[in-house]
């Protein structure tokens, strides 16, 4: 434990008050001690310790633990502590147990319901988990469903068909722009979704007319193409 737990009614027993000061001292540093290696305030087979090492493991000197006190007592070669916080020294252990079980699962498991009505989940985390199935297979379906109607979604080659024979997007190889695409977003780790691959494509340099073709614009009358300018 990394906490010394000494409840106030400890402090004030008469067993800590009437011990002398080097008594209480002693307690407090055997109990560091216990608390520091969870042995449940029971020091195993230390009856013969030496002097050096009651000093480097315990803080205190070998007399200073033999001494009789109230704070304290002897069970053959163990020594037990008075009043040694059992109880938070189980609950810190099963936390700790707790925490590391939880960690080999990925995270904190969901709490367990008091009642009937709490089992049932509320219609807005319902739909909320739902949304968010949908999102995680839209993402792995290669490039995203954004803005897809539900239900109605194409597959991606049909939505690049679509594309393919959009006159927004005339004179553009589309499969050649989203393979390009794809390799951008692979170089600077981004997610090839619908919405990138549009803004892509409105970007995209489309190729000259040839010499003396004759194009329509967007309304309707007709000019030259590039190379007569």
């Amino acid at each position: 434990m990394n906490w010394l737990n000494i409840e106030t009614a400890t402090l004030d027993a008469e067993e800590f008050v009437g011990s002398e000061p080097t008594a209480r001292a002693t307690w407090l540093c055997l109990l560091r001690y216990c608390c520091g290696q969870e042995n449940g305030g029971v020091i195993a087979g230390c009856k013969s310790w030496p002097d050096r090492k009651w000093q480097q493991l315990a803080r205190v000197t070998k007399a200073e633990a033999e001494t009789e006190s109230a704070l304290w007592s002897w069970e053959g070669e163990n020594l037990r502590l008075w009043r040694y916080p059992t109880e938070k020294e189980t609950e810190v252990q099963h936390k700790r147990e707790r925490a590391r079980t939880n960690g080999k699962l990925g995270g904190r498991p969901t709490s367990k319901p008091t009642s009937e009505t709490e089992a049932e989940p509320t219609l807005v985390n319902s739909a909320k988990a739902e949304r968010n199935g949908r999102r995680r297979e839209r993402k792995e379906n290669g490039i995203g469903m954004e803005g897809s109607a539900e239900g109605s979604a194409p597959t991606d080659a049909e939505w690049l068909a679509s594309l393919a024979s959009d006159p927004a997007f005339a004179g553009l190889d589309v499969q050649r722009e989203f393979a390009k695409m794809s390799a951008w977003c692979a170089v600077n780790r981004k997610a090839p979704s619908r919405r990138r691959f549009i803004n892509w494509l409105n970007r995209a340099e489309r190729p000259m007319a040839p010499a003396g073709a004759v194009t329509q614009d967007t309304f309707g009358s007709v000019r030259p193409g590039r190379e007569a300018w």
